[in-house]
Parts: structure tokens; sequence; C-alpha cells
């Protein structure tokens, strides 16, 4: 079935989809929020942080939001985490946001200060939307934009919604599992950025893979821990939206957060670091909300603090690595029950 989709973000995920979307046969309109990207996205046809994607003369690119929503009644969300409060608040203030719209985020962070994932701030700004889902997992939009196979999954409270995902993206090349675990879902979305930014720390100060097996390990641990508090699935963080997705951005070289945290491992402080930067690392944002939201969920997460202290408030990172070594060592998954 043909669908009408609204792409609110033309950054490289956000194009990589739309291209994907219209590739497969739906209506596709691309909101992007710079006039000039917009501009050269709709006459090019491609990005210049991702010259090996290409849209379809089909797809509709523009800066005016209302034009894009209109008359599209599934809406995916791929604007950074900190852009998604004002990006819907701009949306219904258009008058274009249909009441019963599917809103399918592909953003991935936590709010600061009100530690509300994506579809929560969503359902907040426009409590007239229908299935509120999330699409995420192990994809880099450098592989994606090449056809390279790739398995995500869409996660949504409703069957209904969970079929409408899978049905919309599913292709030879592009896999889409289904669950109902939406918080978890986009917990662990978010919080493998700030794993991948120790990983980064590690490759910086050059030491090898036993650290970062030992950190992406742990760190899978206490995402679940912090996720059965908050009420998800603990199954969920060993799934493509936890696990799958730790891996790719923990240790690959498209990873912008792990290439953030090798350049503070080599000694650059996170301005310097985020200077040098040409897109967004979510794992700047996530690791201070988490850090933030530990106080409140009295959840220990060991690697989150000292991610946390190495950015934030200068500590060197080989201290950071002396003290989670130091640390009593007890069961390896305490409190998670599969």
């Amino acid at each position: 079935m043909k669908h009408r989709v609204a792409v609110l973000g033309g950054g490289t995920w956000g194009a990589t989809l739309a291209a994907h979307l219209a590739n497969v046969g739906h209506d596709v309109a691309i909101w992007e929020f710079v006039p000039e990207v917009a501009d050269h996205l709709a006459k090019q046809r491609s990005l210049k942080t991702l010259p090996q994607l290409r849209l379809t003369d089909s797809i509709l690119v523009s800066n005016d939001m209302g034009q894009v929503l209109d008359g599209r009644s599934t809406i995916l969300s791929v604007t950074p985490s900190h852009a998604v409060r004002p990006t819907f608040l701009a949306a219904v203030k258009t008058g274009k946001l249909q009441q019963g719209a599917t809103i399918i985020s592909a953003s991935k962070g936590i709010e600061n200060k009100t530690f509300l994932v994506m579809t929560q701030i969503v359902s907040e700004i426009f409590p007239d939307a229908g299935d509120l889902a999330v699409l995420t997992g192990p994809s880099h939009a450098e592989e994606v934009a090449e056809g390279q196979p790739v398995a995500l999954v869409a996660a949504c409270a409703s069957t209904k919604g969970q079929a409408h995902v899978k049905d919309l993206f599913t292709a030879e090349r592009f896999r889409v599992y289904t669950s109902p675990d939406v918080l978890g879902a986009q917990l662990g979305a978010a919080l493998k950025n700030v794993y991948a930014v120790a990983c980064g720390i590690v490759d910086g100060l050059g030491l090898g893979d036993n650290t970062k097996a030992a950190l992406m390990t742990r760190g899978l641990a206490e995402m679940a821990r912090l996720g059965v508090a908050m009420g998800a699935r603990p199954v969920t963080f060993f799934g493509l939206s936890g696990l799958g997705d730790l891996i790719v951005t923990c240790g690959s070289k498209h990873s912008r957060n792990r290439s953030l945290g090798e350049k503070v491992g080599q000694g650059k402080t996170l301005k310097q670091a985020l200077a040098e930067m040409t897109m967004v690392a979510e794992g700047v944002n996530a690791t201070e909300s988490t850090q933030n939201l530990l106080s409140v969920k009295r959840v220990e997460m060991p690697i989150v603090t000292e991610v946390f202290k190495v950015l934030f408030e200068n500590k060197p990172p080989r201290d950071s690595i002396r003290d989670l070594m130091s640390r009593n060592v007890g069961l390896e998954m305490e409190g998670i029950a599969l």
C-alpha cells in the first residue's frame, strides 16, 4: 500500500530514510529546518555530508513545514533529540498535523530536566496523535544509503502500529522486526551513545579490544538496569535496539559519538572536540541527561558517571579508568532477570 509520509529532518539519517521510503513506492516529503540545506537538498538531490545518497525527483523537499505536513497521516521524526520539542510545537502551530496521525520517531535521546524519551515528548505536545512508534537499531546512514542489508526494530504499544511501521519500511535489504517495548527501545537507542563516547576515549588513549569489550558488556548491564528501574523490558536491551545498536555505535568508523570520544581520549576538551565535529554527537546530551536521571532513579551506572566527569568536569580519562577498575566486584548481571 502506498502511504503519504512527512519526514521531519533532512540530515543524513532523515534523508536516507526518506530516499528508502520513496524507493519502495511511498509518496514522501522532507522538511528541513535550515533553509540553505533544504535548498541544496531540493536542487542537488544529495547532501554534502553523504554524497553517495541520491533522492528521487518525486520527493518534495521544503523549509515550509505546513507544506510538508499537509495531507500526510504518517510522520517520521528524524531531528536531533534536542530539536524534537520545538519541532512538534511548530508542527502543531501549522494546523496541518492531522488528528490520529501515526508518529514514528527515529530521533535518539532523553530530554534533560524532564527525562522524557522522544515519543513521550510528542504525546505531551500532540495528544491527538494516533499510534506512537519508534524505528531504531544498528544503522549507519552511510551503509543504508549504499543499499547494504540492515535490520531494525519497530516498537509500538499497538500491534497495528507495529505492523504499519514494518510494512512501511520492509524491503529486500531492509528488514524490520517488531516490539511492544516503546520505552526500552528508546532508552537503548539513547544510552548506547554514552558508551560509544567511552569506547572512543579508549581508542584515543591507545587501549585495546579487551578494554572496549569490557566497556560494552558492562555498559549493556547498566542500560538494562536503568531500563528495568524505569519500567522497560530487560530483554529489549539484548536485541537490536540495545546490543545491536551498541555494537555498531561503539565500534564503527562512521560513529560520531565514538569519534568525539576518541578526540577527548587524545587530550582535547569537550569544547575542542565538538568544534571539530560536522554533525551532532547525541552522546554528549545523553550523558548529561542520564547522569541527572540517576539521582532521581537511584540506579548505579558507574561508566555513565565517569564519562560525565570526563566530558563536563575535565577529569583525566586515565583516572576514570583507574577508578572503574578499582570498584568492588559483584554479580555480573545483578538485578537483571531476563
